[in-house]
């Protein structure tokens, strides 16, 4: 901005040739640019979704977790790995810290990507391919797409999240052939065997009541927080829990607890009842489990000894 009125006249003052010719390149590469983003929307394969779907957290919860229960061959890391069949539904949940499940996905196969959120908005950003979408809760966009270069890619949330939000990275993995597995470490990956059935009058042993819960621990993303190698970087550990003392706030005053069934309970069903030092600032969610639900991971965290 200058400092000084321009001169009288100075609208009427004839235009320079150069001026012009900039001008008129200038209005020529606009058109250009308008012209193909129109193109681009028509005939590009990296378009963002129009296809999205109203939903509720609960129900594309259920459709997420009924998923990964048929397609699961494997656990990395807690989270579940799924191998879905081309030209099939593939369903990706976001929350609070993790993406799951990961994916193994066919070179040059079609899948539609069904995303959602189970708590706030994160963004989905595929690497390196630098492909970045939003992702809000109550609402399934549909993505349909087709991997064609072989490869691991990580999934990247771009949306500050909370606390944990650094360690929010997901992965889908492209192969064309099973061999290419071993690079990844998925060489013994092999189909899930079908859930535990809990008949009537028959209770489970304890082997499957740790089974079962370490099953409801892969599938509500509790490995998000809680690991179960001793580290502990957002939330207890949940090695060596059971039987521990621990010291919590409770309204606002420090009490020393034991870690038994009780305390567990209370801890899943009213998370800010009694909020454990030095992790007051990790916002833990709601879960709804079952009393069943309940005793399997409390039977899983007894298992998980030092």
């Amino acid at each position: 901005m200058s400092l000084f009125s321009p001169a009288e006249g100075w609208f009427h003052k004839k235009v320079s040739k150069d001026e012009k010719m900039w001008m008129v390149i200038a209005l020529i590469l606009c058109l250009m640019l308008f012209v193909w983003m129109i193109l681009w929307h028509v005939y590009g394969r990296q378009n963002p979704s129009d296809l999205t779907y109203r939903t509720s957290t609960a129900e594309f919860t259920k459709l997420s977790e009924a998923y990964i229960k048929q397609n699961m061959v494997g656990v990395d890391n807690g989270i579940p790995v799924v191998r879905p069949e081309p030209n099939s539904d593939v369903f990706l949940m976001a929350e609070m810290w993790r993406w799951s499940p990961v994916l193994i996905l066919q070179k040059d196969q079609a899948y539609k990507l069904h995303m959602s959120s189970k708590d706030v908005m994160h963004g989905f950003s595929l690497q390196p391919t630098n492909m970045n979408f939003q992702i809000y809760p109550g609402y399934d966009y549909v993505l349909e797409f087709k991997p064609t270069d072989v490869g691991e890619y990580k999934v990247i949330c771009n949306e500050y999240c909370g606390i944990g939000h650094h360690t929010m990275i997901g992965k889908i993995v492209v192969i064309e052939k099973d061999e290419d597995l071993k690079q990844y470490g998925y060489e013994n990956l092999k189909k899930a065997p079908t859930p535990i059935a809990e008949t009537s009058g028959t209770p489970l042993t304890e082997a499957e009541m740790v089974l079962m819960g370490e099953q409801v621990y892969t599938l509500k993303g509790c490995a998000a927080c809680h690991k179960t190698d001793g580290t502990s970087q957002v939330a207890p550990s949940w090695k060596g829990l059971f039987g521990k003392e621990e010291k919590v706030l409770e309204n606002g005053k420090e009490i020393m607890v034991t870690v038994d069934d009780a305390y567990i309970k209370e801890s899943i069903q009213q998370p800010n009842q009694k909020l454990t030092v030095g992790f007051e600032k990790t916002p833990m969610p709601i879960f709804p489990l079952t009393d069943e639900e309940l005793d399997q991971v409390i039977a899983y965290i007894k298992s998980l000894k030092n």
